[in-house]
């Protein structure tokens, strides 16, 4: 038998074998622990494909050592989880799951959160297309017809100049404005933004712009810059804290004076890994003392794959909301119907948003409705979700007109301006409540992140008709924010109320919420009487005219819906319902057929010259596969509403 037909490496307490077309792992006494038959692909048969995986282990040290004890190319240090990326070959990873103490996970992907359909569709329509420019001529107008715009700005392609901004509605129809004028514009507040960049324009720059992080970069490599080439991470921080004023002297964002760091996660395409996006909010909980970050805007979601305690994305969230950050993410985009809320935005602890639309008249408010896109809850763990709702329809927002979403989608652009785009999504409703949430900590520092989400919530106003509540609180939580009410409450310790943070991130419990599901297939509120209005629903969306958000929801009056219980203490709400109807984890769409399904064991790959110093087989000419990874996304995208 030839060399090359038999080749191993020692892994700590057992052998790697390679075996013709096959691979070993063997322990010291010479049992055979695994036998795997290695698939032969002629299409590529000099090469093994790579798989993405994070890797977690009793520390991130002790990941970093296993993934080298396989011979696998770490990526990313992923500290706030314990873990790290790496890219494995399927013999890599099949001798590291064996090692004990390591877990692994599906390196998936995240998109940002604005809306448009089929946001992943690599065509001239939906992604970038090097080269091609905006046809100007396509710009519409039908998004327009109720806006009185003042004036439109003179702004270069990425230095942008200060001139006149354009009315964007947003800040008067939160009562940001009126927030304004007392001298509350989130001046000494830092709001980070983990998205696809920033533009460099004086109204986003500037002393303001604290720091920018590449999180997409190699550990290693320059992650000093955060250029923003898709427009998304620009959009969703000008809605925050664009510096822009209209003719009248008044400010069009919510917290124009606050301090930004801006995190690049997401690429031209708006798409970003969970180990870049991780890497990000790493990065963030380590110089949130530095920058004195206090809120975390995360516009972007995955679909679930697993609870939330054993998803490494909501881990990291978890951690950063356990440091005190405010955390604010996106409920999704994925609705109307039940269960469609995404990762982060299921993570009971946060503050997750869903959207409104002001039905393009943005003085009268009577006829504003939940956006048919906008994610619902329950959670899988029974946890109610959205927390709020907020202005998510067709809001305008600054970008540069060379990034991908400009030049694809040039109906988006304002037809008097190079640089204010209009977009619709949860990732605008949440740069709204991260606005938000600036003001009320620049009026009182002291809050803490459960304070600013209490006070959020207690003071929200539900959507109301003659004899019911329009929504649900699986569809608009507590209901609209507001700024004069947020600002006036004096409510604390009325969230989170029965979880344990401390106890969810050991893994020594985790927790369900009061959701549950009847015989009927009504989502109801456990220990709630079946009278009690907007607290029971079938799963139907209809869309309303003439209903106002002006009414809390009687929990504020004493109880809170978001009580918890114990997930270990046997109890299952309608298992079947969730796994054939919402959370298919097992189905291919979702996790797609992995990178390095197909490998080669040819004696001209795997060879015994190619065992590398640590010992450990190499492959020759070895390559990664590109996209075919999951996604975790800034969000599927949605026409404006």
């Amino acid at each position: 038998m030839k060399l090359s037909n038999i080749v191993g490496t020692v892994l700590g307490s057992f052998v790697m074998v390679v075996l013709g077309a096959s691979v070993l792992l063997v322990n010291l006494n010479g049992e055979i622990l695994v036998s795997e038959k290695l698939a032969m692909n002629t299409a590529s048969a000099q090469s093994l494909l790579y798989t993405s995986r994070i890797v977690q282990g009793a520390s991130a040290a002790a990941a970093r050592t296993a993934v080298n004890a396989v011979g696998g190319v770490i990526g990313h240090e992923l500290a706030i989880i314990k873990a790290v990326s790496a890219d494995l070959t399927n013999v890599q990873l099949l001798a590291l799951e064996q090692s004990p103490g390591i877990r692994t996970y599906a390196n998936n992907m995240a998109k940002v959160r604005g809306k448009w359909k089929k946001w992943n569709k690599r065509n001239g329509h939906t992604s970038r297309v090097k080269g091609k420019q905006a046809d100007k001529a396509m710009r519409g107008k039908r998004f327009y017809r109720h806006y009185g715009y003042l004036n439109a700005d003179d702004l270069e392609v990425q230095e942008f100049e200060m001139a006149d901004a354009l009315d964007t509605h947003y800040p008067r129809q939160t009562g940001a404005l009126e927030a304004h004028k007392v001298g509350l514009t989130g001046a000494g507040v830092t709001v980070a933004v983990i998205d696809s960049g920033i533009a460099k324009t004086a109204w986003l720059g500037g002393s303001r712009l604290k720091a920018e992080y590449d999180a997409t970069a190699a550990d290693g490599e320059s992650q000093t810059s955060a250029t923003d080439e898709n427009g998304h991470g620009s959009h969703v921080t000008s809605i925050i804290a664009s510096l822009g004023k209209t003719l009248l002297g008044e400010y069009n964002s919510i917290a124009p004076q606050a301090s930004i760091v801006s995190v690049k996660a997401f690429d031209e395409n708006g798409v970003g890994s969970y180990a870049q996006v991780i890497n990000g909010i790493n990065w963030v909980v380590q110089n949130r003392e530095l920058y004195d970050i206090r809120i975390l805007n995360l516009s972007f979601g995955s679909p679930p794959n697993s609870t939330y305690w054993d998803d490494p994305l909501a881990q990291a969230v978890m951690v950063a909301w356990q440091q005190g950050i405010v955390v604010v993410t996106s409920a999704g985009n994925e609705g109307p119907e039940p269960m469609t809320i995404g990762v982060p935005g299921n993570v009971p602890y946060v503050i997750t948003v869903g959207a409104i639309t002001d039905s393009y008249t943005p003085h009268d408010d009577k006829d504003d409705v939940l956006v048919s896109f906008s994610s619902a809850g329950p959670t899988f763990e029974g946890h109610v979700k959205p927390d709020v709702v907020a202005q998510g329809g067709h809001l305008l927002g600054l970008m540069s007109s060379e990034v991908t979403i400009a030049i694809n989608h040039p109906e988006f652009q304002e037809p008097t301006t190079e640089n204010y785009y209009l977009m619709s999504g949860t990732s605008q409703a949440t740069a709204v409540v991260s606005g938000i949430a600036a003001l009320m900590l620049q009026d009182d520092p002291t809050l803490t992140n459960t304070d600013v989400k209490c006070r959020l919530m207690s003071s929200a106003k539900a959507s109301v008709g003659d004899k019911d509540y329009h929504y649900t609180v699986f569809q608009q939580g507590a209901g609209l924010v507001k700024v004069d009410s947020a600002l006036k409450s004096s409510k604390h310790d009325c969230v989170n109320q029965d979880l344990d943070l401390r106890t969810d991130l050991s893994g020594l419990d985790h927790f369900i919420g009061p959701a549950r599901l009847s015989d009927a297939g009504e989502f109801y509120i456990d220990g709630l009487n079946g009278d009690r209005k907007g607290m029971t629903w079938e799963g139907d969306y209809v869309r309303g005219v003439g209903y106002a958000w002006n009414a809390g929801y009687l929990w504020n009056n004493g109880y809170t819906w978001n009580n918890s219980s114990l997930w270990n203490n046997g109890y299952t709400w309608n298992n079947a319902y969730m796994w054939n109807n919402a959370y298919m984890w097992n189905n291919s769409t979702l996790e797609t057929a992995s990178v390095n399904s197909d490998l080669i064991a040819d004696d001209a790959v795997i060879v015994a010259e190619a065992v590398d110093a640590t010992g450990v087989i190499g492959v020759i000419d070895a390559e990664v596969e590109e996209g075919v990874l999951d996604t975790a996304g800034i969000n599927s995208w949605v026409e404006n509403e």
